[in-house]
Formats: C-alpha cells, sequence, structure tokens
C-alpha cells in the first residue's frame, strides 16, 4: 500500500522529499477530479489531503470516508490553515481510537 498527497504545490515538495507520491491542484475542481482517479488505484493504503481543499468539500470527503474502509484519508494542515490539534490527536480523531 502506497502514500499519497494531493494539494498544493508548495506543499507537495516537502512530502517528496518523504518518499510520498505527490499530486498538485490549484483549485476545487482539481482536487475533486484527482481525488476521484486516486480512488481508483488499487494500491492506495491512505491519503494525505490538503486541508485548503478538503475543507471545500468536506460534507464530500466524509462521506467517503463512511462509505469506505480504504483508503485511510487524512486532513493535514494547507498553507492557509493553521493546525487545529497536533498529529498524535489527529490520528486519534481519524481512526476513531485513542492514544
Amino acid at each position: 500500500m502506497k502514500i499519497y498527497f494531493i494539494g498544493n504545490p508548495r506543499l507537495s515538495c516537502g512530502y517528496r522529499l518523504l518518499g510520498i507520491q505527490c499530486f498538485s491542484v490549484s483549485t476545487k475542481e482539481e482536487f475533486l477530479k484527482t481525488l476521484e482517479e486516486l480512488l481508483k488505484f488499487d494500491d492506495v493504503g491512505l491519503i494525505l489531503l490538503d486541508s485548503d481543499f478538503s475543507s471545500m468539500v468536506s460534507d464530500y470527503i466524509y462521506k467517503l470516508k463512511v462509505k469506505r474502509a480504504l483508503p485511510f484519508m487524512i486532513e493535514v494542515p494547507g498553507l492557509r490553515t493553521s493546525p487545529k490539534m497536533e498529529i498524535k490527536s489527529m490520528f486519534s480523531k481519524s481512526m476513531g481510537v485513542g492514544f
């Protein structure tokens, strides 16, 4: 299973350094189109979603999370959004368990 990132091109550079395959987007439409294409891949285990874009389609993201066990989707802070919680809490909330 692979990890992917969808979001701002500037953030993509950092994720690429970590070995994560990135898809750079600039609009909400590009974000949705890329997400839908990525969901067709067989090797997707985790998708990191730039919260600058995912916040624009939060209802859609929620429905995907409820409907599908995989891939696991986590919203990560974007350039325009500040982190609302620490990483440990972010994973805990996403997984529905406490650490």
